[in-house]
């Protein structure tokens, strides 16, 4: 029975680019195997809607080209989750024919590459709907009607680790498994149960960890390294720049999760309350214990569908207003707007606003550079059922924006700049969610089929040696001795995050360039991160971590952070708060709400959720002092 295994994640998502020599240092290391994500529903709905990646083909390749040769040259299986972004057929089979392409195009040797699909015929969907077994994926998403699935453009299913095990069974002598959509820690759950390493809770917690790369480092970097054994694993940054502390391991089981003590998949749930993080001797390194999967019932297993479907054609106009006579009465004057275009328009349409500003309508010729509310930009997008209507109602409200007058006007020539040409841009089609929901299934393996594709390279390619490709010259054997990758000796980052205020200054300045009311500190100034990220597409998370626990316990203390005080803050109802805790692993605390608009719908201006942290960061917590 081996002891253990070493596992290498570059990046945390494929096509995003690692750093080419601390990869082939840690392959020098001696890896088990290389295993990475790529998808995502972060970026919201469009590429299933519209079956395409957000990544080039040149991203993928160059990001590829260094782990094929790996394969090539020391045999070391590589796995790929949710290709292509996805997860759908389209997205295996777009990183499957990069990789055979590189394989052919290097000479490589003859490769066994193998695809696992995830795509879900609506057939399928449609009667498990009828049957009552499809059901929401928590309390924010509504329930699935049959005008959902006939709208789906593409469904995708995440699996779990059976169809990653099976593929392996199947094909023992693999060189790379490229997989459909996958529960994002299931490659390396599926490994290491493969391998013989059978306690789900470790693999499947090292899995919800390594599959973002080196975010879990401080400071954050790329490319990670794991070592399980059969009661621990140890999470290794590779950038010499960077390191593991316990806060920064325990607090990544809130990134992006509803919560980060009960995290649930496919098969079962994964309970953290006991876990232990331990910081090693080498200063950089976190070993992680208590782990616990407990198992879905019989006949309970489930698999999350996810689908994307087109709703009409939107256009767009960009431009800035600096008239602080408009600017003061500006929402009258949309307001106008939105009148003027509907009497001038006599089909359906759809028009959302978003207004931003600092200096950049006047560049470098603004005199007031960085004073606030003195101009303000504007995005405009119009939606109707074709491209060209879309575009008449995009027109017709930028004319009126440029045009039309207001009460104390001076400038007659125009209202305010246009940064582009065409004014009126066409984007093509709305892209929206249409399915986030469980699917009660019998067979883990029945959705997922397996395709093996015997690639028989031409083996031309001549050994590199080390000097010239940065990694030594070996036989087509990977099996070496597990050595710690060469690392430079060079001086680590603090083991906790910076304070962002020196407490024992004279000034009651704060980060946020604002002197707090008296008696009070605000959130910003005793926090050291606080950050906003989807956790799915109907949900919005929020973390506020603790440099110290004497920090923590002042926030605490106040009773601040409660339910009724994030609803107020985010303006919804209290019932649409899903968490509020604390997490004292990562000396943290927790929100999540239910989003009032869908990741990447029409009318949302934030796909990705990340900018959603300021009322937190601006909350008063009253203080009895900042020795902290």
């Amino acid at each position: 029975m081996l002891k253990e295994l070493k596992i290498l994640t570059p990046i945390g998502m494929l096509g995003y680019s690692y750093n080419k020599e601390t990869f082939w240092k840690s392959i020098e290391g001696g890896v088990d195997a290389i295993i990475l994500d790529s998808g995502s529903t972060d970026s919201g709905p469009s590429k299933l809607a519209l079956r395409k990646s957000i990544q080039t083909n040149e991203a993928y390749e160059k990001d590829l080209e260094e782990i094929v040769a790996a394969c090539h040259h020391y045999r070391i299986p590589v796995m790929i989750g949710s290709a292509g972004g996805d997860g759908s057929t389209r997205g295996v089979n777009q990183i499957a024919d990069i990789v055979l392409s590189i394989i052919e195009g290097r000479g490589y040797r003859p490769m066994k590459v193998i695809k696992i699909l995830a795509e879900i015929e609506k057939d399928i969907v449609r009667d498990k709907h009828r049957h009552g077994l499809v059901h929401p994926c928590g309390i924010a998403v509504p329930d699935l009607v049959e005008e959902d699935i006939d709208q789906a453009q593409t469904i995708v299913a995440q699996m779990g680790i059976e169809p990653w095990i099976k593929a392996m069974n199947e094909y023992p002598d693999f060189d790379i498994i490229i997989g459909g959509r996958s529960y994002d820690p299931s490659p390396y759950a599926a490994f290491c149960t493969w391998k013989g390493f059978v306690d789900l809770g470790l693999s499947y917690h090292m899995g919800k960890i390594m599959e973002c790369g080196g975010i879990c480092t401080t400071p954050k970097s790329r490319e990670a390294l794991a070592t399980i054994r059969h009661d621990s694993f140890d999470i290794t940054p590779l950038d010499p720049k960077s390191t593991c502390t316990s806060v920064s391991v325990a607090a990544h089981t809130l990134y992006e999760k509803t919560r980060p003590d009960i995290l649930v998949g496919p098969g079962g749930t994964l309970d953290l309350h006991l876990t232990t993080y331990e910081e090693m001797d080498d200063g950089r390194s976190v070993r992680v214990r208590g782990a616990k999967f407990i198992p879905v019932k019989e006949n309970e297993y489930t698999i999350k569908l996810e689908a994307g479907k087109l709703n009409g054609f939107f256009s767009v106009f960009m431009g800035g207003f600096r008239d602080t006579v408009l600017i003061s009465q500006i929402d009258t004057f949309l307001e106008g707007m939105k009148t003027y275009v509907k009497d001038k328009i006599n089909f359906p349409f759809d028009i959302n606003v978003q207004l931003f500003g600092r200096d950049a309508v006047m560049g470098v010729l603004e005199p007031d550079s960085g004073r606030t509310n003195h101009e303000l930009g504007i995005l405009l997008r119009a939606r109707a059922e074709t491209q060209e209507q879309a575009t008449h109602v995009s027109q017709s409200a930028r004319v009126y924006c440029m045009h039309a007058p207001y009460p104390g006007q001076r400038a007659t020539a125009g209202n305010f700049a246009m940064p582009c040409a065409p004014l009126d841009i066409p984007m093509g089609p709305v892209s929206e969610f249409c399915m986030y929901h469980l699917m009660m299934i019998s067979d883990p393996c029945e959705f997922f089929p397996i395709i093996a594709t015997i690639l028989d390279g031409p083996n031309t390619t001549p050994q590199r040696d080390s000097i010239e490709s940065g990694f030594q010259t070996t036989t087509n054997s990977h099996k070496q001795a597990h050595v710690k990758p060469d690392i430079a000796n060079t001086a680590s980052a603090s083991s906790q995050p910076t304070k962002t205020t020196d407490t024992k200054s004279n000034s009651n300045m704060s980060v946020l360039k604002e002197v707090p009311p008296a008696g009070y500190s605000f959130l910003a100034d005793l926090a050291s991160v606080i950050r906003s990220k989807n956790a799915g597409p109907y949900e919005i998370t929020f973390d506020v971590m603790f440099s110290t626990a004497k920090a923590r316990d002042i926030v605490k203390r106040a009773n601040i952070l409660t339910v009724e005080t994030i609803s107020r803050l985010y303006n919804v109802p209290v019932t649409d708060v899903i968490t509020c805790l604390w997490w004292d692993s990562a000396i943290a605390f927790k929100a999540t709400i239910k989003r009032p608009i869908v990741s990447g719908s029409f009318h949302d201006g934030d796909s990705h959720g990340s900018a959603q942290h300021m009322p937190l960061m601006s909350l008063p917590i009253p203080v009895e002092k900042l020795d902290i």
